[in-house]
């Protein structure tokens, strides 16, 4: 046997080829093996002696090079058919045996994570080619963890301690990690000498591992000897009480521990801001008593003073945080003393001093703050600017903060003298000096003055690039937004720099570099630019190789990647392929690395994901609160009223089904809502004698590849309330989209369903036709959508816009008993104003509908004819006419009361109409933290007709309201004013209507 080194090992371990002779077959042996840091040099210096020994006696060469005849991949034995894996095989049938190709698939097999070694066999086919056999043992990873024994704590708080630090099922390798972890859980709790032996039982086909924890926790400690140290505030039995400390009690460090917190906490709170507190366990030899001390040290009790010139109460606490932080830490104390210099400057106290120091005496530790404001001064004159020649005055002026007559703010001076010296820069003078000055003119009084000196002006000459070979000049060039002409900036410049070595990270070239000389004319007032470039060389993709997907199919993977084999591997095309995995909801994580190869540009990439949970459970419960019109009139006309309806919810679903990221949810929402008629004594009597409910389940498979498109198959059965009536519906919708760009999408839908409509506030004569022909309607129709979203955040936008277009038709050809055409337009406009987030939101929502004339039979509830002769009707079903009025349209009226004279009804219900506007504006300004506060204006009405339009009779609210951030989205309260009260069922509107929502309004 002769051993040959091969000098390109794909790790730091030593490869070598063992050639095996026999009478009938050769054996081409190649084995990866681990190797230990501290003998890698003896076994490298090993290999390479073998190696010159086998040169003399044998030519490797003889079995190299003769054609290969057939290519296997084994695993544990077992042929594989892994398509993501057979590619990564270099060598090829019918090419020659070649030991680079060979090292390469090594290399390819290894680097996948999924195998611990190769080894690679070849036989002499009868024909004299070779059979080359791939024979790979499998990483068995770990897909599920169990605890089992005398656990003493609960499976679950063991689970979660190790899914907290390591994950759900973190791998063998890292066992004796979870066991130090595991420990430390059980010694938190009183168990002292836990015992934990990790069991791996490995299982075949699919390869996985089943991590087994064996647990003995052994005794629960309790609690010994009991002393308290140091100077508590209290007796010893007052906090044994406190800290809930007994002998003989379970020991438990961690929940001891979060009990001296509060403690403190509360010691904090009552102004010992210095209090501290710790235990001291003492375990005795066999771990079954814990003899524990307590320390308690309340320090001083922490006053706050001041003295020298008042400061506003209600700003002490702000500028002095002492009470809020629960601390006199001295960085603390010197912040809140320049806090107080830098308020007391921003109102004009120019000369304002604060200091601090402490006074401890008997126990008591009190912090004294002295202010001394000085005179408020104001600005005499404005700003006088000088040396200013090449810019003009117009424009320097709106940079300058301070007028004449207003309170003087070194802070605004000095951003003024910061804001030219910008725009003197950005016009190409780079040289140029700003300086700032004061001087007190008169008492109170302060002549600033800004100091311009120029310098020459500086403009671009000729732009070149030198050191480009792979990317033209002219193509680099296009890159750089700095022209010829243009005044030199280097800030410009550099970024042009950036710009340049982004462009060639993107094609692939990562240790390109770029370097900015620009040369001067010698008067300054000329700079050619030069861009030197050392490219480097190109990364091209070899394999992609995917880890971590045990349930997901590597298609799904794929289909994301922007990265393809053959081509450059770029920075961008990385980026958003890592950004596209992310985006699928499949993955908690997902890392996109390169694997390099030595001596060569191509690298394989690697994609390592690792799998999110495949079931989603969601529940919640909350109140609704609407202002809504009500039969409670003396003849049964609509009243005003504030509706409560506790509702809760239910959600369960399962993602990535058959690995093609494809999920089905079910959705639940139930809720109990006041009866619409609890006067008919034919009705159940009860505040909640309504039920309101929606179930809905979902199939979803994003891009389906025969459909092109995101499909969406969706089922619902549903009771709901509206202010003129009740309805139940139950139908399916079949929806397609398609994403056209980053922020636009289109849509089309199909949906077949049935409502019924019950429980009308509606006399017969006010109904419109279609709703007394048929009581339960079905609809069949086709409709479509587009929407463009540029906003920043969904939840709270602070910039951006976001319009949609959605049209419906329904006709009778495809089902639908009655037929129409329908189209709601959209477009919401958001604004950042200053440097604070002040949001100016505006809208505009516009609706129209029309019903197709047919003659009619009329139809019971059951939908079975009534007899009788047929009647024309072109009205729109109930459940698709417009309605406006409420918390999300127009603020100010009570849910749906709000129409034109004709769709409101003799008693004051509304009927809803065939075309709707509503036109909303919007302040959002920040108060104080997560407290907020809006100004609006409201608009808008609904006509009975698309021809009734009138923009002069748009009913209008404006009011204010408060915006809490809470982790559900923002907690809103508004309160709408009517602009235009009217008469409606012989009763003046209310006034003002108060709105309670969660989200904002539009």
């Amino acid at each position: 046997m002769r051993v040959y080194p091969i000098p390109s090992a794909p790790r730091p371990s030593a490869v070598c080829v063992f050639l095996r002779f026999s009478a009938a077959r050769v054996f081409l042996r190649l084995s990866a093996v681990r190797v230990v840091l501290c003998f890698s040099a003896a076994v490298v210096l090993l290999c390479f002696s073998a190696a010159a020994s086998a040169a003399q006696d044998l030519n490797a060469a003889a079995f190299v090079g003769r054609p290969v005849g057939r290519v296997s991949l084994l695993i544990e034995d077992q042929p594989s058919t892994d398509p993501s894996v057979l590619e990564l095989i270099d060598t090829r049938a019918g090419e020659p045996l070649d030991m680079a190709a060979v090292r390469e698939t090594i290399r390819h097999l290894m680097s996948l994570g999924r195998f611990d070694d190769v080894t690679v066999e070849a036989e002499t086919m009868a024909n004299g080619g070779v059979d080359l056999r791939y024979r790979v043992r499998p990483v068995h990873s770990v897909d599920s963890v169990e605890f089992r024994g005398n656990l003493g704590l609960s499976a679950g708080a063991l689970r979660d301690r190790m899914t907290e630090r390591f994950g759900a099922t973190p791998p063998a390798s890292r066992a004796a990690e979870v066991v130090r972890a595991l420990i430390q859980l059980y010694q938190d709790h009183g168990y002292m000498r836990p015992r934990i032996r990790p069991n791996p039982v490995v299982q075949h086909n699919p390869d996985r591992t089943r991590l087994v924890f064996e647990i003995d926790s052994g005794p629960r400690a309790r609690i010994g000897a009991l002393a308290i140290d140091g100077a508590p505030l209290e007796s010893r039995t007052r906090v044994l009480d406190r800290l809930d400390l007994a002998p003989g009690q379970p020991y438990d460090r961690a929940e001891l521990q979060q009990r001296l917190t509060d403690y403190v906490g509360e010691l904090r709170h009552r102004g010992y801001y210095q209090a501290s507190a710790s235990q001291r366990p003492r375990i005795r030899e066999n771990g079954s008593i814990a003899d524990l001390t307590v320390e308690i040290q309340p320090g001083p009790l922490v006053s706050v003073e001041f003295e020298g010139d008042p400061l506003p109460k209600g700003k002490r606490e702000d500028l002095v945080p002492v009470e809020r932080e629960g601390s006199v830490d001295e960085d603390l104390l010197e912040d809140s003393s320049r806090r107080i210099v830098d308020a007391l400057r921003q109102q004009g106290y120019w000369k304002a001093q604060a200091t601090h120091e402490r006074r401890e005496a008997d126990g008591r530790l009190t912090i004294v703050f002295t202010v001394h404001r000085g005179a408020q001064y104001r600005v005499k004159g404005g700003v006088e600017i000088t040396g200013a020649e090449s810019v003009p005055m117009h424009e320097l002026s709106p940079l300058v903060r301070l007028a004449d007559g207003d309170l003087f703010v070194a802070s605004a001076l000095d951003a003024s003298v910061a804001a030219i010296d910008r725009l003197y820069r950005s016009r190409g003078f780079a040289q140029v000096t700003v300086e700032s000055s004061a001087s007190e003119v008169a008492p109170g009084e302060v002549a600033p003055r800004i100091s311009v000196v120029e310098g020459p002006q500086t403009i671009v000459g000729a732009l070149t690039v030198e050191g480009n070979e792979a990317i033209s000049a002219s193509q680099l060039l296009a890159v750089v937004r700095t022209k010829t002409g243009d005044p030199y900036y280097g800030p410009a410049v550099a970024a042009d720099r950036d710009a340049l070595v982004l462009e060639y990270l993107n094609r692939g070239f990562e240790s390109a570099e770029v370097t900015v000389r620009p040369e001067q004319s010698p008067d300054g007032t000329r700079a050619d630019v030069l861009f030197q470039v050392f490219e480097g060389p190109q990364t091209i993709v070899d394999h992609i190789l995917i880890v971590g997907n045990s349930r997901t199919d590597p298609a799904v993977i794929q289909n994301e990647l922007l990265i393809v084999p053959g081509e450059p591997l770029g920075l961008a095309d990385v980026v958003e392929s890592q950004r596209r995995l992310s985006s699928l909801g499949l993955f908690r994580r997902v890392r996109i690395t390169e694997l390099p190869q030595t001596g060569s540009s191509r690298r394989d990439v690697l994609v390592t994901v690792e799998e999110a949970l495949r079931t989603t459970i969601g529940y919640g419960g909350g109140l609704e609160i609407d202002r809504i019109s009500r039969a409670t009139g003396p003849n049964g006309e609509a009243r005003e009223k504030m509706e409560f309806a506790p509702r809760g919810f239910f959600e369960i679903g399962r993602r990535n089904l058959g690995g093609r990221n494809r999920s089905v949810t079910l959705y639940t929402r139930i809720g109990l809502r006041p009866d619409a008629v609890p006067d008919d004594p034919s009705r159940t009597v009860s505040n909640f004698g309504f039920i309101e409910y929606r179930v809905v389940g979902t199939y979803r498979e994003p891009q389906s590849k025969p459909l092109k498109g995101d499909l969406a198959i969706t089922a619902a059965v549903e009771q709901g309330v509206r202010t003129s009536f009740n309805y139940a519906r139950k139908g399916v919708n079949l929806e397609l989209s398609r994403r056209l760009g980053a922020d636009m999408r289109v849509t089309g839908r199909y949906s077949f369903g049935t409502t019924r409509t019950f429980d009308e506030q509606l006399a017969p004569e006010d109904q419109v036709t279609i709703d007394r022909l048929f009581p339960q309607v079905r609809l069949s129709g086709f409709s479509a959508g587009l929407l463009r979203d540029r906003r920043d955040d969904v939840v709270e936008p602070q910039a951006g816009t976001l319009m949609s277009v959605d049209g419906v038709v329904a006709a009778r050809i495809i089902g639908s008993q009655v037929g129409f055409d329908k189209v709601f337009l959209q477009g919401f406009w958001y604004r950042r104003l200053g440097a604070h987030p002040i949001v100016f939101a505006t809208g505009a929502r516009l609706g129209f509908a029309d019903g197709f004339p047919r003659q009619a039979q009329p139809t019971d509830a059951n939908g079975n004819p009534i007899p009788g002769p047929p009647v024309i009707v072109d009205d729109v079903p109930a459940s698709e006419r417009f309605f406006a009025g409420g918390d999300t349209t127009i603020r100010g009226y009570a849910l749906d009361s709000v129409g034109a004279p004709d769709t409101i009804s003799s008693l004051g219900f509304p009927k809803g109409g065939n075309a709707l506007i509503v036109l909303n504006a919007e302040l959002r300004v920040p108060v104080w933290r997560s407290l907020g506060a809006a100004f609006f204006i409201d608009g808008g009405n609904v006509f009975a007709r698309a021809s009734d339009l009138d923009l002069g009779e748009l009913r209008g609210g404006l009011g204010f309201g408060l915006r809490y951030k809470s982790p559900l989205g923002p907690i809103r309260v508004d309160l709408g004013f009517k602009m235009d009260r009217r008469v409606i069922a012989g009763e003046l509107e209310p006034r003002t209507v108060l709105h309670f929502s969660i989200g904002q309004a539009f």
